[in-house]
């Protein structure tokens, strides 16, 4: 007749008690841990294959707020541009002013406009300077370099200065209706940067070493451009090398490089003024239009954010769903396992100080 002991060895007891504690005490910190955070501590083994999709949506809010934080960055970029512009214009407004004042005949102011065009030039291209994050906002791609010469330093590729260049075509000034025609279309190339007699008098070779309007073969170059959503991209550079930019440095220039006391021809004076009232309308006509632009791109910026504000409290609202836990369910298996884990402690306790003497007694 077969017998079988039903007895369990006191080592039996002990590692039983053992591993029963160790489980509970590690469904005790995954309940803790749930119930601080509000999250699943181990999304795979409580939602096996749906854990795949909760991933993935937290993939796809990490990208969205990569987007919003890229987006920010970029419509502080664009609202220092907008500013760098429009201070731009102010400069320049107050020497159109007085040039239009004085543009047939010299009146009032036309002694300080030579100084009064140095001046505005100085603010006008130390403002093309401005660099944001690192990064100079009017030198185009190229935007590791400072993009505009100052007016008498020397451009280290050309070894001309601005102010050397427009010595160099106009000396102390036209003589003759004929002398200003000649000298305002030379300049008129420079600043198209199509001037063949010498091409280091180029506004692309020493007034401006950002990137080219166009490349080599007479392509445009691109624009600095950034990707604001996944498949939208938006171009949004600004250069110094813009014509309205250019033609506001020219009319400057043209100021800026004569004494206009000295200039006694009146027909070679008017055609000089008009060349510059002329340069400085269409820079200020320009520039009002890049800051429209500029405007336009702050708006489509501003939405971007906005959807991607609305798309991620979507996705948070989704995840939540997955990763989130119940904290009553949470705190209930909390309370569960401690009465499991001090039951089992108190058995521990009890056991270990049992001894043959008590079975004896």
């Amino acid at each position: 007749m077969a017998w079988m002991s039903t007895r369990i060895s006191s080592y039996q007891a002990n590692y039983f008690l053992k591993n029963n504690v160790s489980q509970a005490t590690l469904e005790l910190q995954k309940a803790g841990q749930e119930l601080s955070t509000g999250r699943r501590a181990d999304m795979f083994d409580d939602l096996g294959a749906r854990a795949g999709v909760a991933i993935t949506m937290r993939a796809r809010e990490e990208n969205t707020q990569a987007y919003i934080t890229s987006n920010e960055v970029l419509e502080n970029k664009l609202s220092a541009m907008l500013t760098s512009v429009d201070a731009i214009r102010d400069a320049v407004d107050d020497v159109l002013q007085t040039a239009i004042l004085n543009k047939e005949s010299k009146t009032t102011g036309s002694e300080s406009l030579q100084a009064q065009a140095r001046a505005a030039i100085e603010i006008v291209v130390g403002t093309l300077n401005t660099s944001f994050n690192g990064e100079h906002l009017f030198g185009g791609i190229t935007s590791d370099v400072q993009p505009m010469t100052r007016w008498t330093a020397t451009n280290s590729d050309t070894g001309f200065s601005p102010a050397e260049v427009f010595d160099n075509i106009v000396g102390t000034g036209p003589n003759t209706a004929a002398d200003a025609a000649t000298m305002i279309a030379d300049l008129d190339q420079i600043f198209q940067s199509t001037y063949t007699t010498n091409t280091s008098f180029n506004f692309e070779a020493t007034f401006f070493s950002g990137t080219p309007l166009e490349d080599g073969t007479g392509a445009t170059n691109e624009r600095i451009s950034a990707r604001i959503d996944l498949g939208q991209s938006l171009e949004y550079g600004v250069q110094a090398n813009d014509p309205g930019l250019r033609d506001i440095i020219k009319g400057l220039g043209m100021l800026a490089a004569i004494d206009l006391d000295t200039m006694t021809d009146p027909d070679a004076y008017s055609d000089w003024m008009d060349g510059v009232v002329t340069a400085l309308a269409d820079g200020m006509e320009n520039t009002l239009e890049i800051s429209a632009n500029i405007g336009f791109n702050q708006q489509i910026v501003d939405t971007a954010i906005t959807r991607l504000e609305d798309i991620s409290e979507v996705q948070l609202a989704q995840i939540n769903t997955y990763e989130s836990v119940d904290p009553y369910e949470a705190a209930t298996r909390m309370t569960a396992f401690e009465t499991q884990l001090q039951a089992s402690y108190s058995v521990s306790s009890r056991l270990s100080g049992l001894t043959i003497l008590n079975w004896l007694g």
